[in-house]
This record gives C-alpha cells, structure tokens and sequence, in this order.
C-alpha cells in the first residue's frame, strides 16, 4: 500500500481532479493511498505519511505493530502516536496523540514504521488492560515465539523493569507491579499465560510452560503447553486450530497417546471449561500421582 502527501502529488503536476475522483483512498487528511487500508498496520503505515519525523507509533497501536496478544475489546480504533517534549502533540483527524517525558525510553523500527519499544509499550497499556491481559502481554514481551522456533523475544524482563521504573508513579502504575510479578517466561498464547494464572490463583503449583520431552532420538517428540512433570501430568490446550484439519486432529490424538504410553496424565482444555473445573482436575490429577 504506497502512501503519499496530497501537497506532494500536486508540486509533482497531479491535478485536483485526478487526487479526488475516487481513485484514491483518503484515510487522513492531507495525504492518499492507492487502496484503503487493510488493517491497523497499514492505517499506521498511513498517518506516518503526515506526521512529523519525530513522532512514533505508540501506546495499543505499537502493542498490535508489536505482535501483543491484546484482547479484542482492546482493539485500537485511532492510530496512536506519541511525541517526546518539548514537541507539541500534532493534531490529526483519525490519530490520538500524546506527549511524553524522555525519562530514557527507546524507539526502535519495526516492519519500517518508527514505534516505541516493546517494554515501553507494555508499560503503557498499565491503564489500558485488566491483570490477566496484561500478564498476557508480559509474558509475550520476554518470550515472543522462541520455545517454538528460536526466535529472539521482543525485549528481556530487566528490561521491561527498566520501563515499569521510568513510568513512576502515572496512572496504572499499580496495576502494572502487580502484573509484573507475575510475568513468566514460556508462553506461546494468552490462553496459556490465563490458564497458569488461573492454576496459581486456585492455590495450585505453578506449571512448567511448553515443556519439551525428548523421544528416543534425543529430539524433542512433544512439547507440553503446562506441565507438572515431577508428576507427569500434562495440560494441553485445544483451540480451534486444533480441530481445523483431519490432520491436525489425528496429530493431537497420537501426542497423547504417546505421551499417556510414557506415564503422562493428560487433560485436555478448551476455552468452554471454567477455570474452577480446570483447577479441580488438575488437583485430581496431581493426587493421582502420588499413587502412581
């Protein structure tokens, strides 16, 4: 999606009528694009087209741009973008600013758009996001996709204690320590990171997460969402992707049957089990180790 200023277009010899008779979409004023934007990265993509050098995508606009797991109620509706004093907050129909004190965040480039760092983000969804959702998103901060395919995580924990301590004392502060506590490294969804708090909450052990078992080669044969393994007890996760294909399906059966040949207890849950019922088997399970 190329995007251009609308002042530019016209010094270059574009007439009025060819930049308004709807060949272009228009998804801030002052600059057009060759097709509406697709998605909150491309709307970010567009409003950087009009906005000063200086500014950069931040707050829940930088959290999606990031990859943050954010719950859908908080799904941004404008493109956020912060500027550090003494600049002013530009004013853009479709953009909310802000202004920041430099107290030594980051601003890094991601996917060419200029954005606040994962850790400084997270910090400012403190206000934004309930405890669960922001653990969530902690946990995705330090660990990104790497138990799964190496990748390096987004930003490490001391740094995302270095943010939570430039933030002071600003609103969602509290409700920041407080996830902050609780922010684990290993997990691959928000579903994960919600069912381990549940399990704590419930006064349970907390699990190991995307625990790797090794076959008879050495390699890893499966890899646990949560798992108990001085008990064997094993916790997976069944999302709809888990049933979207025959294949997938069948994978999901073999796993466990592997994993029950090795000793495992495996439980199975889905998004319709309530967290109390969870906990409840997963304590069964625990008990029935210990006669194992």
């Amino acid at each position: 999606m190329d995007g251009f200023r609308s002042r530019d277009a016209l010094a270059e010899g574009m007439s009025r009528w060819e930049l308004c008779d709807g060949r272009y979409a228009a998804p801030f004023h002052g600059m057009r694009t060759r097709r509406t934007p697709a998605d909150h990265l491309e709307l970010c993509r567009a409003a950087m087209v009009v906005l000063p050098e200086h500014a950069a995508v931040s707050h829940r606009s930088a959290a999606i741009v990031h990859g943050f797991p954010l719950p859908s109620h908080a799904a941004p509706d404008l493109v956020d973008v912060s500027v550090f004093a003494p600049h002013r907050s530009p004013r853009l129909r479709g953009v909310r600013s802000h202004q920041l004190t430099p107290t030594g965040q980051r601003v890094v480039t991601v996917q060419g758009l200029r954005l606040l760092s994962p850790e400084d983000t997270w910090v400012h969804l403190g206000s934004m996001l309930g405890h669960p959702d922001l653990v969530a998103a902690g946990d995705y901060v330090i660990t990104g996709t790497e138990p799964y395919d190496g990748g390096t995580p987004p930003a490490t924990k001391s740094q995302l204690d270095a943010a939570l301590g430039r933030h002071g004392r600003h609103r969602g502060v509290t409700n920041l320590r407080a996830a902050s506590e609780r922010i684990r490294y290993g997990s691959l969804s928000p579903r994960e990171s919600r069912l381990r708090l549940a399990l704590e909450d419930a006064g349970l052990p907390s699990p190991e997460l995307n625990h790797r078992i090794a076959g008879p080669n050495g390699r890893a044969a499966a890899m646990i969402d949560l798992a108990y393994p001085a008990s064997k007890v094993a916790i997976e996760y069944l999302g709809d992707h888990h049933r979207a294909t025959p294949s997938a399906y069948r994978k999901d059966i073999a796993r466990r049957e592997w994993l029950v040949d090795q000793g495992w207890d495996v439980l199975f849950v889905t998004a319709g089990d309530s967290s109390l019922s969870v906990a409840s088997r997963v304590r069964a399970a625990l008990r029935r180790s210990l006669s194992r």
